[in-house]
């Protein structure tokens, strides 16, 4: 019976040490916070302490750091090192056998990890309305990204609508499935599924199912700089036609990215897409989109968005060849 509840008593013990969190940050002005490492991406580790819960904190104010766990770290240049985390001299740290520089590592994750652990994103949502002429205008758009060791999954939606006494009623609507695979020296390359549709260009529906290669050509902790390539599939119609097409396109693209966490945050971001035609002689589509976020209270942002699509040669000629607008709107993020 003794034998019995000695076992039990160290099977209770053992459980309780485990569930401890024994991982250690040292800040810059000499404070050491006992937790869990969760992550680090764009410059914020993200912290898990039984006293405060989760905490982000900057990552140029950590000194030193500890965690038996192992941990895929990757530098600027693109290298990645695997290993639990080890205390070094200020400034630095041992993942495995190697010594790294705090300020080079840019991302880190443990290997084993729950799911809802390697996700985040933004919820956004706008309203405007004007007495003079009854103008009604809801906003709204998600996103959100899983990041695995090997592969990044993204789903982004955004919807339009504008509704008022003197013209007709607008929509657009856009959602998007990408998937990519993280490849050695910043390379990576993946598949994406788009659905669109946009009254103010005469645009029913655009569904594209496109194949891409990227490289990113700089990466730090406040910015990103990305390029991509690929060939692309779509199957369009108008409202104005009965018909649909579907034709082959390329792909140029490059986008970049700027972000701050020094209170308040301050987060931009700017995409440029080309689509020459190989179906169509001549036809170029070019969409351009710009987000810039600025925080008002914990997780909570103001964001303006804008954003240009233009088509040279529009399969429907009542279409317009252009559409723009911008956005207000306040924004979670998670």
């Amino acid at each position: 019976m003794h034998r019995a509840s000695a076992s039990l008593l160290l099977l209770l013990w053992a459980g309780l040490a485990e569930a401890q969190k024994t991982d250690s940050v040292w800040i810059r002005n000499g404070d050491r916070i006992t937790g869990e490492v969760k992550s680090l991406y764009r410059a914020k580790l993200k912290y898990s302490t039984d006293d405060l819960g989760t905490i982000y904190i900057e990552w140029d104010k950590v000194e030193r750091i500890s965690s038996r766990a192992t941990f895929e770290v990757q530098l600027g240049s693109g290298q990645k090192y695997y290993g639990p985390l080890g205390l070094a001299p200020d400034g630095q740290v041992f993942v495995g056998p190697d010594t790294l520089a705090l300020a080079d590592i840019v991302t880190m994750q443990p290997i084993r990890r729950k799911l809802l652990d390697r996700v985040d994103g933004y919820l956004d949502l706008g309203f405007s309305f004007q007495k003079a002429n009854r103008t009604l205008q809801l906003t709204s758009g998600a996103k959100a990204t899983y990041r695995g060791t090997r592969v990044e999954s993204t789903f982004e939606v955004s919807t339009f609508r504008e509704d008022r006494d003197d013209a007709d009623e607008t929509r657009r609507f856009s959602t998007a499935l990408t998937e990519r695979l993280l490849l050695a020296d910043r390379w990576s390359a993946g598949f994406a599924v788009e659905y669109e549709q946009n009254e103010e260009l005469d645009l029913a529906g655009r569904a594209t199912v496109l194949g891409f290669g990227a490289r990113t050509l700089a990466r730090s902790n406040h910015n990103e700089f990305l390029t991509t390539a690929g060939l692309v599939l779509t199957r369009e119609k108008y409202v104005s036609t009965d018909s649909a097409s579907t034709g082959f396109e390329g792909l140029l693209g490059a986008s970049f990215s700027a972000f701050r966490y020094d209170s308040p945050k301050l987060d931009a971001s700017v995409t440029s897409q080309l689509y020459p035609s190989f179906s169509v002689s001549g036809r170029v589509r070019w969409q351009n989109d710009l987000r810039v976020s600025y925080e008002l209270v914990k997780d909570f942002m103001v964001a303006v968005t804008l954003f240009d699509s233009y088509d040279n040669k529009p399969q429907s000629v009542d279409a317009p060849k252009n559409d723009y607008g911008t956005t207000l709107a306040i924004s979670w993020s998670f």
